[in-house]
């Protein structure tokens, strides 16, 4: 491969998605560049091959080639100085991974910390990197005081551009403490990052999936139901964040949603048998797994089919290789470590009985159910036995019937008057009946809760809980009632401005057959779900749901105001989503849609959208741009408008228009060319 070859292959690998393909591509580069003489372009291909190794979840291979790069740069200083900054980046990176890599005796890796250090020192750059990877280490080795010593020396150091981003180092302090057990801590340091204040390319990713059980722990239930509604859908099918994925498995198996869990599962079986490099990374997957398939094996379903082989076959291949890394680690740290972490993995029991999630997933075989408590933010579900009207029930069981009976209709009574005060005859009559009314009545009892809040002003967080488990509720005994339940939650979540779990229930009930809604009503569902993906920065998948939503109802009259609004929402994402061609033919649609509802400066405004697109074409600053021809069009038409009646808002719109046709002509003197 000659020099503008390499140059070229390096160029195509960079577009390249990370993986196996990427990094064989690179190794062939990386060879080839060696051969030549060329050391900064060979500099260029290991850097590459190095980040390459830990996106495809490959971090093991990455000390052989970094190795090399740094022997090339302190031997040719001149021709990698331009990598300097990119390299000492990296270098910190690869460190860290030599922690989690039991391949790595420790002498390795104290002696590449200190390099690190070292490296650091000499150019100035802050020790907090370097701090905040020997907490790392003390705390892989389970000497958690000394893990807290370095992490507090690490926050006291000064902030450079070699730190950490805000929310990767807040991922790190947080574990530390978890570690230590203090769950609360933990969640205090990730809390920014939980929260949205605090974001990068992998959280609040990672730190979502690592605050799950730390948040049952603390009795936070319907932050991790959260947590997991939001998160899992930031790392499903991505191997670099597999871990992740491991942690809402095990979630799933800890909340009594073993069918979910066993879903999630099956997406990512082929990482069941992908013995990958990044050892630390699967181990904590596959752990993960394992507490899903103890649990179903417990339930007596080993025979349920998992990838190419069953529960009991896929816990049989999994366990021993547990075991064997766990050692590994084990024998590389001198201390038992790992080993007692994974043990409390793999033996922990559920910590809640059923937390609903949404639409009941049901195993292939049927699995004990437990009966729900008080919706509305109860701790956990009893597994209790309704009379089965077989046997003649208990009178402590009579009794208790006929007081929930007496509070319910005394409840609906005052249901529309009162709903504060129903709400709470209603939560009575859930905590004397559960275990007495037979499950229908109980799932007509945490409808009329559902109703009872949805009446209360402020209370969405509330409704959405006590929805979910309605859902729960009428799982099996009738499918339309769950779904609708579902969707009451997803609603309320959305008016919450929690759109993680909003979106993830949306897309549960929004194609499901059983919702049953009027084709009106699931086009504004539509339109409150994309602006949920859109919250999420979503905006292909937002797009995708006001299209849906319009065109439900294409053709229903009286809705022309709805679809201009869904086509003036898709042409946002679109335009959000780099799909400009796309966004100017909704914006276009809007516009006319508007025009035809008489609505000036909603037609305007799309107008001017596409104008603003049509600055950013080739031809833009040409003799006759489609942007002037787009705004002088639209000026004109609101010039003749402005002399009819009632035509209150055109010169308004008509100032704004001549405005910013100022502000285009203006940058467009002043720019050069290549800065358009």
């Amino acid at each position: 491969m000659e020099h503008a070859e390499i140059e070229t292959e390096l160029r195509r690998c960079r577009s390249l998605p990370h993986g196996r393909t990427r990094t064989q591509r690179l190794e062939t580069a990386a060879a080839a560049a060696r051969s030549g003489t060329d050391r900064g372009l060979e500099g260029s291909v290991l850097l590459e091959l190095a980040r390459s190794y830990m996106y495809a979840g490959e971090r093991d291979l990455s000390p052989v080639a970094y190795g090399r790069l740094l022997g090339i740069y302190d031997a040719n200083p001149a021709e990698l100085g331009h990598l300097t900054h990119s390299l000492h980046w990296q270098l910190k990176w690869m460190t860290s991974d030599l922690i989690w890599n039991p391949a790595v005796g420790l002498p390795t890796v104290d002696r590449w910390l200190d390099e690190l250090e070292n490296r650091y020192r000499q150019r100035g750059y802050s020790a907090r990197p370097v701090l905040s990877l020997r907490a790392d280490m003390a705390c892989a080795l389970g000497d958690h005081t000394e893990a807290i010593r370095f992490r507090d020396a690490a926050l006291a150091a000064e902030r450079d551009g070699m730190s950490d981003c805000d929310a990767c180092e807040r991922n790190s302090w947080g574990v530390i403490s978890e570690a230590a057990g203090d769950d609360a801590a933990a969640l205090e340091h990730w809390k920014p990052v939980l929260d949205g204040e605090r974001t990068c390319a992998e959280e609040p990713h990672r730190v979502l999936a690592k605050a799950l059980l730390p948040m049952l722990r603390t009795g936070r239930i319907a932050a991790a139901r959260s947590a997991h509604l939001t998160g899992y859908p930031l790392v499903r099918h991505n191997i670099e964040l597999r871990a992740s994925v491991g942690h809402h498995i095990e979630f799933c198996a800890l909340t009594g949603n073993e069918a979910r869990g066993l879903e999630i599962l099956a997406e990512h079986s082929g990482w069941i048998a992908e013995q990958a490099a990044d050892i630390a990374n699967r181990l904590s997957f596959i752990t993960g797994a394992s507490v899903l398939l103890r649990r179903l094996s417990a339930l007596d379903m080993g025979e349920l089919p998992i990838g190419a082989g069953t529960v009991a076959s896929a816990l049989a291949e999994l366990e021993p290789e547990i075991e064997q890394l766990t050692r590994r680690y084990d024998a590389r740290n001198g201390t038992d470590e790992f080993s007692r972490r994974v043990t409390a993995r793999l033996t922990r029991q559920p910590l809640v009985e059923l937390l609903p999630l949404g639409l009941r997933r049901r195993l292939p075989v049927e699995a004990p159910l437990p009966a729900a408590t008080a919706a509305g933010g109860s701790a956990a579900v009893a597994r209790v036995s309704a009379p089965s009207g077989d046997e003649e029930p208990p009178a402590e069981v009579v009794d208790r019937s006929a007081e929930a009976t007496r509070l319910i209709e005394a409840a609906t009574a005052r249901l529309h008057t009162d709903a504060a005060a129903a709400e709470t005859q209603l939560r009575r009559a859930m905590a004397v009946g559960t275990g007495a009314l037979p499950r229908e009545d109980l799932a007509r009892l945490n409808s009329l809760l559902v109703s009872a809040l949805a009446g209360q002003q402020g209370r969405e967080l509330d409704l959405a809980d006590a929805a979910l488990y309605a859902a729960a509720r009428w799982s099996g005994l009738s499918d339309a009632d769950a779904a609708h339940h579902s969707c009451v939650a997803a609603r309320a979540f959305h008016r919450a401005g929690q759109h993680g779990p909003a979106a993830a229930l949306f897309e549960q009930v929004v194609s499901d057959p059983d919702l049953g809604y009027p084709a009106t009503e699931l086009a504004v569902i539509g339109a409150q779900y994309g602006t949920s993906l859109s919250e999420l920065r979503r905006y292909a998948d937002a797009a995708h749901q006001y299209v849906s939503a319009a065109m439900l109802i294409e053709k229903v009259p009286g809705y022309d105001e709805l679809r201009a609004e869904l086509a003036g929402s898709a042409a946002q994402a679109l335009a959000r989503a780099g799909r400009s061609g796309e966004a100017r033919a909704a914006y276009l649609r809007a516009a006319d849609l508007w025009g035809g509802l008489g609505k000036i400066a909603a037609r305007a405004e799309c107008l001017r959208r596409i104008a603003w697109m049509q600055t950013w074409d080739d031809d833009a600053d040409s003799a006759a741009p489609a942007w002037q021809a787009t705004m002088d069009a639209l000026v004109a038409e609101l010039t003749a408008a402005a002399g009819e009646e009632g035509a209150t808002d055109v010169d308004a719109e008509l100032e704004i228009t001549r405005s910013q046709l100022a502000e285009m002509g203006e940058e467009f003197r002043t720019e050069e060319p290549d800065d358009r």
